[in-house]
This record gives structure tokens, C-alpha cells and sequence, in this order.
């Protein structure tokens, strides 16, 4: 690939020749593209699913509450993600270097991200050292709860950095013509390893959970650095707003003006949230649900979960055509009606391992289609030039609300004490979402909806 000056970020013109901004592709490229863009997804994916899967595990095992279990897990990430992630995103928009203006960022956090991750899982071990050898008054327990809690925090703050960025990376790169072949892709092998991962090695947690943390976080590391190293990013025009930019408050008074100012986003933004809120009971307890209301072991579980994955993962191709077919903001929202009704019907008939089974590819489903359009829904109706700066305002206000969703959804699951009724959770802010979404829908047909439609900015 090359970054020549001359290039007009328009289609191309040549036969064989593909344009992404200044960037060059022959098929040969365009392919060697993908693939480190969907290798580096796919241990992106396996290292994600770790904090979700494994340390609820971990502070179960130091008898943790939920609520603390929903703070650990959920909470302290969205606190630090409404922190930096507008940060991130409003700079990465308008960093202008000779690597571009998103790998620097992923470059810099992803030795931290591994090397923190490392340590939340040997966290339990070293408290007992630390224990041991500086008696500081605590139990080993207190003591790996700290470590947990700092190692988390250390953790999440460099993750934000990665998380931030990587899915912008993909608007700049990435042919406009081919972005529903690569989004759909991308989704196929996400949903990849999370199949080995439910498959293969959750399983293997009992025994082996401080390896399993080192194992992938290094996997992590190296895939994601050779990815920085061959993805190549184009050359940007320079932004519009250097004045504002110059002074903190004059960005920040320029960031949210134009964010927040338009309520069509708003809605968006909320409604985006708060589906994210509705699955925060059911990524941290459904595993408790399945062992301690339905008997299952870990690897039980894991087998169904990753049957699962594997649905998903054979759906998300016919579901990236439907989605151009239709609309990404028309498939999301059939998708959100679809989730609400399988919500309820799983809190009332899910009573054994075969129902558990039956509802679990239920839902594979219903969330493969709202995964398979929730990017390009964000690409659609988002401002390109402002794009990472847009998707960071609905990052922080979802991180606003995960911070009380996470503890929240804990201290409800004390409550009740059922987890059963993390269904009863996913339905009511599902269907809160559903109508946000629909005030989405009656905008964007206001703006030109499927034939007419422009980003308001």
C-alpha cells in the first residue's frame, strides 16, 4: 500500500485499484490488510473476554459480593472510560504524525494493557506474598481484593486507550466499498474467538486461571504490535477547528456543543446506552445462574456458550447483506424487539440444562443481529469528519450509566437473590431502549432517511 499525495479519497478509478483516503490497495494489499486487521481483532476479542469471564470467578473465590463483583467488573471501567475516551477520541480525530493518527495510540497502551492484565490474574498469589513477607494488617483475601482493584484500574485506564481507537482505525483504513465484507468478517471472527474461548478455555479456569491471564495477555502483545507495525495509515488534511483545539476549555465547550446540541444524537446516544446497560446482569451473572440455579459445571457451560458463539459467527455474513440490504438502523431495531421478547420468555420457561441450551442459541440470535448492525448503524448515521469524536460523546454518556448499571445490577442480584431475573433487567432497559431508538428512527427519516440522509453537524 502507498500514501501517495495526489490520491483523492474518492473510488477508484483504475480496474484492481481500491482507495481509502490517500491509501492504495491492490488485492494483494487489500487482503494482507484484513488479515492483520482480523488477526489483531481476534486476540483483541480473547483478551476482552477475560475481565467479563474470568474475574467474576476470581472474586467468587475471595467471596466477593455482587455488588462488589458489579464494581470490579463493570463500574470502575466505565468511570475510567468516561474519563479518557472523550479525550482519546477528540485528540486521536486531530493528531496529525508520520504513523497517522491512530496507531500511535494503540502502539503506546498495549505493552501497559498486557502487562496490568498479567497481574489482575496472578492478583490472589501475590496477595498472599505480600501477606506474607509485609505483614500490613490485612487478611490474604483484603489483600488480593486490593491488588485486584489496582491492577483493574491500571488496566481499564490503558485499555481505554485501545478500546478508543481500534474501531476507528477501521473508517480510515478500510475501502468504503468493502467496509460491510470487512464489518461483517470482522464480526465472524470476534464471534471466533469467542468460541475457543467458551469452548477450549474457560473451562481450564478452576486450575489454570493465572496462566490463562499471562497466556493471552502476551498473545495480546505480540499480535497487537505486529498489527501497529503492518497496518499503515494514510495522510489526513489538517483540522479545521486549530484555534479551539489550542485551549482545554475551548475544546471542551466545542466537543459538547457539537455533541449534545442536536437532540437526534441525544436519543441516539441514549438509546445505544441504555442497550448496553440491559446485558451488564446477564455478562456478569449468567454463569452463576447456570451453576448455582441450573447445576451446571463450568465446562457445561462453556460447551453451550460457545455453541453459541458459533451460531452467531455462521450468522453474521447472510446478516452483513441484510443489513445493506435494509438499513443497519432498521435491522438493530427489529433486533431490540426481538431481544425483549426472548427475555421474557427465557425468565419464564429457562429450568433445565436443555431449556438453558434451547435459549442460549435463542439469544445468539437475537444479538447477532444487533451486533452484525450496530457498527455500521454508528457509520451511517454519524458525521465521518467527526466520527471518533461522536461515538466517544455516546461512550461517555454509557459510561455514566454503566458506572451505576454494573454496581447497580450487583447490589440488585443481592436483592433478589435469583439470577434468574437478570433476564427481567435485560427486558425493561431493553424496551426503555427501543423507544429511544425509535425517536432515532423518526430523525433520521427527517434528515433524508434511506436515500437523502445527511449527518447533521
Amino acid at each position: 500500500m502507498s500514501t501517495g499525495n495526489t490520491v483523492p479519497p474518492s473510488p477508484c478509478a483504475e480496474k484492481g485499484i481500491y482507495r481509502a483516503g490517500t491509501l492504495t490497495y491492490t488485492k494483494y494489499t487489500l487482503a494482507t490488510l484484513f488479515i492483520w486487521m482480523l488477526w489483531g481483532d481476534f486476540c483483541f476479542v480473547l483478551m476482552e473476554a477475560l475481565i467479563p469471564q474470568l474475574l467474576p470467578l476470581s472474586l467468587k473465590n475471595l467471596n466477593a459480593s455482587n455488588a462488589l463483583i458489579g464494581l470490579f467488573v463493570g463500574s470502575l471501567s466505565a468511570a475510567i472510560n468516561m474519563i479518557i475516551c472523550p479525550i482519546v477520541s477528540f485528540r486521536s480525530d486531530r493528531t496529525r504524525s508520520r504513523f497517522g493518527r491512530r496507531i500511535p495510540y494503540l502502539f503506546f497502551a498495549t505493552p501497559f494493557v498486557a502487562f496490568f492484565l498479567i497481574l489482575v490474574g496472578w492478583s490472589p498469589q501475590l496477595g498472599s506474598m505480600l501477606n506474607r513477607f509485609f505483614p500490613c494488617g490485612l487478611s490474604p483475601v483484603a489483600t488480593a481484593l486490593v491488588l485486584v482493584a489496582v491492577f483493574c484500574v491500571c488496566f481499564q485506564f490503558f485499555n481505554m486507550f485501545v478500546a478508543s481507537v481500534f474501531y476507528y482505525l477501521f473508517t480510515d483504513v478500510v475501502p468504503e466499498q468493502f467496509m460491510g465484507r470487512f464489518m461483517a468478517l470482522f464480526r465472524v471472527v470476534g464471534a471466533a474467538a469467542g468460541f475457543c474461548f467458551t469452548r477450549y478455555i474457560l473451562g481450564l479456569a478452576d486450575n489454570y486461571m493465572p496462566w490463562i491471564y499471562t497466556g493471552i495477555a502476551i498473545l495480546y502483545f505480540v499480535s497487537f504490535m505486529l498489527m501497529c507495525w503492518r497496518v499503515k495509515e494514510g495522510e489526513y488534511p489538517p483540522p479545521t477547528d486549530t484555534e479551539e483545539r489550542k485551549n482545554f476549555f475551548c475544546s471542551f465547550k466545542l466537543y459538547f456543543k457539537e455533541c449534545f446540541s442536536n437532540p437526534y444524537y441525544c436519543w441516539f446516544f441514549l438509546g445505544t446506552a441504555l442497550n448496553a446497560v440491559s446485558v451488564v446482569c446477564r455478562t456478569m451473572f449468567n454463569i452463576f445462574f447456570a451453576k448455582e440455579n441450573l447445576g451446571m459445571s463450568l465446562a457445561e457451560y462453556g460447551k453451550i456458550a460457545s455453541w453459541g458463539m458459533l451460531l452467531g459467527m455462521v450468522l453474521y455474513l447472510p446478516l452483513g447483506y441484510l443489513v445493506d440490504k435494509l438499513h443497519p438502523l432498521r435491522v438493530y431495531i427489529s433486533g431490540i424487539i426481538l431481544v425483549v421478547l426472548t427475555n421474557i420468555f427465557g425468565f419464564i420457561l429457562i429450568d433445565s440444562y436443555s431449556t438453558f441450551f434451547v435459549f442460549t442459541m435463542l439469544f445468539a440470535i437475537v444479538y447477532a443481529i444487533q451486533s452484525a448492525s450496530n457498527l455500521p448503524m454508528y457509520a451511517c448515521l454519524l458525521p465521518k469528519e467527526r466520527w471518533g469524536q461522536f461515538c466517544s460523546a455516546q461512550a461517555m454518556l454509557q459510561a455514566v450509566m454503566l458506572i451505576a448499571a454494573n454496581y447497580g445490577g450487583g447490589l440488585f442480584m443481592d436483592i433478589v437473590g435469583d439470577y434468574r431475573f437478570i433476564y427481567a433487567w435485560d427486558a425493561v432497559f431493553t424496551a426503555v431502549a427501543l423507544f429511544a431508538m425509535i425517536m432515532v428512527y423518526r430523525g433520521w427519516q427527517r434528515y433524508g432517511g434511506r436515500k437523502n440522509y445527511v449527518a447533521p453537524l
